[in-house]
C-alpha cells in the first residue's frame, strides 16, 4: 500500500508540469501587456529562446544546446485569458570514457495551454532517446488535462483538476503490450507576499526576499535542487523591471536519457556556481562541479518500484570525477 502511495505523489507533482513551464514562461508577458496595450485586439507574441550547456568531468563530457519557440496569444481586454504554443528541440552530445553507449541524444517537446478564466486545459508531450521523437514507448511521455482555479485570492492561488498521462513504466498486459493511460489528479498552489514567496507547480519554489535586491531563491527540480543568493538592480525601484542580477549558489543535478534498448543513462553531480543575468534576456553561469556520478539501469518486469526508484536493476554506477561546467542562454519576450 505504501508504494502505490508513493507512486501517486510522484506522478501527482509530475502531472501539473505543462501549467507549472507555461505559466513560468508568460507570467511576465502577461503583466507587461496589460501595462502596455489598451485596446481590445487580441495579440500574438512570438518569444524564441536559445541555450547552450557544457559540463566537463575527468570521464565525461556533455553539450547541450537547445532552442524553444512560444507562440502566446492574449487579449488585453481580458487579462489573464491566454493560449499557448512551445516547441522545443535539443541535442546533446556526450562523451563518455570506457561505455559503449551513443554520443548523440534528442530531446523533443511540445506543450499547449488554453485558458478561459479559471479554467485552464493543457496538454503535452516530450521524448528523450538516441533516435529523434521516438525510440520505442518507455522512451516519450504525453500528457492531457484540466485545471480549475478553485481559489484565487490577492496572496493565494490554488488550482485543482485531473490528468491523463500516457507513458510506459513497465506494466504490461496478458499478451506482452505495454499499459500506457494512468489517471492522475493535478495540482499546483502559490502564495505571495512581500517578504516571501511560495510555490508547488510541480516540485517546490520559495524566494525570501522576492520584491526586494537582496533575495534567496530555493527549488526543487528533476532529480535534484538548487538554492542561490541572488543581488539585483531594478529600474525606479520596481521588482518587476529588473536591469542586472549577480547571484551565487550551490545545487544538485540530474540529467537522464532513454536509450531504445529500455535502459536510462543518467549524470548526477553537485556544484557551486556563480550567475549574472542582464535585463532578463541574457543570463550565464559556471561553476566547480564534483562528485559526479554515470548510472546505467534497465527496467525488466513489471515493477512499479523501479519506475519511482525503490527498487532498481543497476547495471553500473561510476565515479566520474569533478570538473567544471558553463552556460548561456538568451530569451526573448515582446
Amino acid at each position: 500500500m505504501k508504494y502505490a502511495i508513493i507512486f501517486t505523489l510522484a506522478l501527482f507533482f509530475l502531472g501539473s508540469s505543462v501549467y507549472g513551464d507555461a505559466a513560468d514562461d508568460t507570467d511576465d508577458t502577461l503583466e507587461d501587456t496589460g501595462n502596455q496595450n489598451n485596446n481590445n485586439q487580441k495579440k500574438i507574441y512570438a518569444m524564441p529562446s536559445l541555450s547552450y550547456n557544457y559540463i566537463s568531468f575527468d570521464n565525461y563530457r556533455l553539450h547541450d544546446a537547445s532552442g524553444k519557440l512560444t507562440l502566446l496569444q492574449i487579449n488585453p481586454a481580458e487579462k489573464g485569458n491566454m493560449s499557448s504554443v512551445t516547441l522545443g528541440y535539443s541535442p546533446q552530445i556526450a562523451a563518455k570514457i570506457d561505455y559503449d553507449f551513443p554520443d548523440l541524444y534528442h530531446n523533443a517537446s511540445l506543450s499547449v495551454m488554453h485558458k478561459i478564466d479559471r479554467h485552464i486545459m493543457t496538454g503535452s508531450f516530450s521524448a528523450i532517446t538516441e533516435k529523434p521523437l521516438y525510440g520505442g514507448s518507455h522512451t516519450f511521455m504525453g500528457m492531457a488535462g484540466y485545471l480549475y482555479n478553485s481559489v484565487k485570492g490577492e496572496r493565494f492561488s490554488m488550482n485543482l483538476g485531473a490528468t491523463l498521462l500516457l507513458m510506459d513504466i513497465g506494466v504490461t498486459m496478458n499478451n506482452g503490450t505495454p499499459w500506457l493511460v494512468w489517471p492522475f489528479p493535478m495540482i499546483s498552489l502559490s502564495w505571495d507576499y512581500e517578504w516571501i514567496s511560495f510555490g508547488v507547480m510541480p516540485g517546490v519554489r520559495m524566494t525570501i526576499g522576492p520584491k526586494f535586491p537582496i533575495s534567496i531563491v530555493a527549488k526543487t527540480v528533476t532529480g535534484g535542487y538548487d538554492a542561490a543568493l541572488w543581488l539585483r538592480y531594478f529600474k525606479n525601484k520596481d521588482p518587476s523591471k529588473e536591469l542586472l542580477g549577480i547571484a551565487a549558489g550551490f545545487k544538485k543535478e540530474t540529467s537522464n536519457v532513454t536509450i531504445s534498448d529500455g535502459g536510462k543513462y543518467g549524470v548526477n553531480y553537485y556544484a557551486f556556481y556563480g550567475s549574472l543575468r542582464l535585463f532578463r534576456f541574457f543570463e550565464t553561469s559556471g561553476g566547480w562541479a564534483f562528485n559526479g556520478r554515470d548510472e546505467y539501469e534497465k527496467i525488466t518486469g513489471d515493477s512499479l518500484l523501479r519506475f519511482v526508484g525503490i527498487s532498481k536493476d543497476s547495471t553500473y554506477s561510476t565515479d566520474v570525477g569533478g570538473g567544471y561546467f558553463f552556460s548561456i542562454s538568451f530569451k526573448m519576450g515582446m
